[in-house]
């Protein structure tokens, strides 16, 4: 029996990357996704040693994957990394070779700009060693950025309640929309960036900047065209600047494989790229504060996505109408922060940090420079604050806060309490009323059902399923702003974990659902939920 060839193994950090590749590898290849990082910060403490060292730990829940990896990388012929081509993938390569025991100097690392056959073939041709400057110029931020975030997260337990954190650029955000950031007119330049591409599709598309980034990268990972053939469409979008692969197609002639979502953010680039051009911006505290992170200096593309959101998320600002407005909760944390924290979270202190970062990307600069002398400054203002709190300062609890709701048992008022899995109603008059309900944040878009609106509520393990406040529609998938355009019902989106979500109208009696895939899904869904109600009412026969 002729000894079976082994295979080279070829690590990213996405599922659907890895599809992609697959198609180009061939068969003495096995491409795996890590699904990110596989050792990371802990969440529930600092992390970060008095000397600024890290202390990293399996993320929660890979430990089966890691394992896996292990098992396969340890039997393979030759073991390379095809994570992103920016400082974060060259950290998560470098990771990857102390997990799997793999020499950063050897021949290890493939760098895709576009996911094409013809990129691949040369990515492997060009392998390089890990450049131990760009990953440590991502450390040198990820350890700065935990510890200043968590030692902020104690001043404000103490000068307002648990649980109230802030990092650099979060603050920085928070400070500018405080400041009601007037409608302006703002120009995009002409080299096509993922800022710009966030500000354009904000204009052109009234995308959040947040759904152009997932799009963005849902057309440089790549989809499956006809004939067998895939690829990506864009180039890196998180590079210096964002171009077509050089296959080069044309928005038309890949429309029936592109969601509608996604053809409208291809079309754009592709205009964009094909006549470049200036344009004028006006409008929403989007714009606007995009033009001030811009006439700041602020390099803004890669967090005000999510800084939004975290700042949502924790009530510190509310969004309506593309208006974002400071909570009472985010003014507090402002004005705890005043005084003491200006000039380390100023953008002149954020700017010099992700210019020595850059050094240290080079080569020119040690990681330990960088983080001991922004903490230095960072430590007085830490202490300074604290000294006014005294010494024996505790964390506090959050204040108890009455909802509008009444207690349907009792009468009393219901209050807003906080729980592992979140918020949720419990009644006042406990312990001799110990009625609870779940907490639901209203949404603007309406119920496919009925009419009525929909809410989002979170439940255990911090998953989130959303539900009508009116019958008795409810869905794990997140609805979409934008509605059907054969019926007018709300869009859902469908996330898979390793490809791109699926889009679809809630209303079951729509024509675009007629033999549409997520009928069976759905299904599915529902026949598993029946089961699991079907096995809880047996056991609780049993028990009785």
């Amino acid at each position: 029996m002729a000894e079976k060839t082994l295979k080279s193994v070829i690590l990213v950090e996405s599922g659907a990357k890895a599809r992609t590749l697959r198609k180009f590898a061939g068969r003495m290849y096995s491409v795996m996704s890590t699904d990110g990082f596989l050792k990371d910060l802990p969440k529930s403490r600092i992390g970060v040693d008095d000397d600024y060292q890290p202390d990293y730990i399996t993320v929660r829940g890979k430990g089966k994957l890691l394992t896996e990896l292990k098992r396969e990388t340890l039997k393979a012929r030759r073991v390379f990394f095809a994570t992103n081509p920016d400082a974060q993938g060259e950290f998560l390569a470098r990771q990857y070779c102390e997990l799997f025991g793999v020499n950063p100097d050897s021949r290890c690392r493939l760098l895709l700009n576009e996911l094409t056959k013809d990129a691949f073939k040369a990515a492997m041709e060009d392998a390089q060693p890990i450049n131990e400057n760009l990953a440590e110029a991502f450390q040198t931020k990820q350890l700065l950025d935990k510890y200043v975030s968590h030692k902020v997260g104690e001043y404000l337990s103490r000068a307002i309640w648990r649980g109230v954190k802030v990092g650099r650029f979060r603050a920085m955000l928070l400070r500018l929309i405080a400041e009601a950031p007037a409608q302006i007119e703002a120009t995009v330049g002409q080299s096509l960036t993922s800022a710009t591409l966030q500000e354009l599709a904000r204009q052109e598309l009234d995308f959040s900047a947040a759904r152009t980034r997932i799009i963005a990268d849902q057309l440089y990972e790549g989809m499956n065209f006809e004939a067998g053939s895939c690829g990506g469409l864009i180039t890196y979008p998180h590079g210096k600047a964002i171009a077509l692969t050089s296959e080069r197609r044309e928005p038309d002639a890949v429309r029936k494989y592109l969601t509608e979502q996604q053809f409208k953010v291809y079309s754009l680039i592709y205009a964009q790229l094909a006549t470049p051009a200036q344009i004028k911006l006006a409008g929403s505290d989007d714009a606007a504060l995009m033009a001030k992170f811009d006439a700041l200096g602020v390099d803004w593309a890669e967090y005000y996505a999510v800084g939004i959101a975290s700042l949502i998320k924790r009530k510190y600002i509310t969004a309506a109408d593309s208006t974002y407005k400071v909570t009472a909760l985010g003014q507090r944390v402002l004005d705890a922060l005043a005084g003491f924290f200006d000039d380390v979270f100023s953008a002149t202190a954020y700017n010099e940090v992700a210019d020595k970062l850059r050094e240290v990307a080079t080569g020119k600069v040690q990681k330990s420079n960088v983080i001991e002398n922004y903490c230095a400054m960072f430590n007085a203002a830490y202490s300074e604050a604290m000294a006014t709190l005294g010494e024996d300062a505790q964390p506090q609890s959050e204040p108890v806060v009455e909802s509008e709701e009444t207690c349907d048992k009792c009468g009393r008022k219901m209050l807003i309490r906080h729980g592992r899995y979140g918020m949720f109603l419990a009644c006042s008059g406990y312990p001799e009323c110990k009625n609870t309900k779940p907490l639901l944040e209203p949404l603007a878009q309406k119920c496919p059902k009925c009419g009525g609106q929909l809410a989002r509520r979170s439940i255990s393990r911090g998953r989130t399923f959303y539900c009508c406040t009116s019958c008795d529609f409810s869905t794990w998938d997140e609805p979409q702003t934008i509605t059907c355009k054969v019926c007018g019902s709300t869009m859902f989106a469908h996330r898979f974990r390793d490809r791109t979500p699926m889009f679809y109208c809630g209303n079951e009696a729509c024509s675009t659902r007629e033999n549409h895939p997520m009928n069976k899904i759905l299904a599915d869904i529902k026949k598993r939920a029946e089961a699991r109600r079907e096995r809880k009412a047996r056991k609780s026969e049993a028990q009785s």
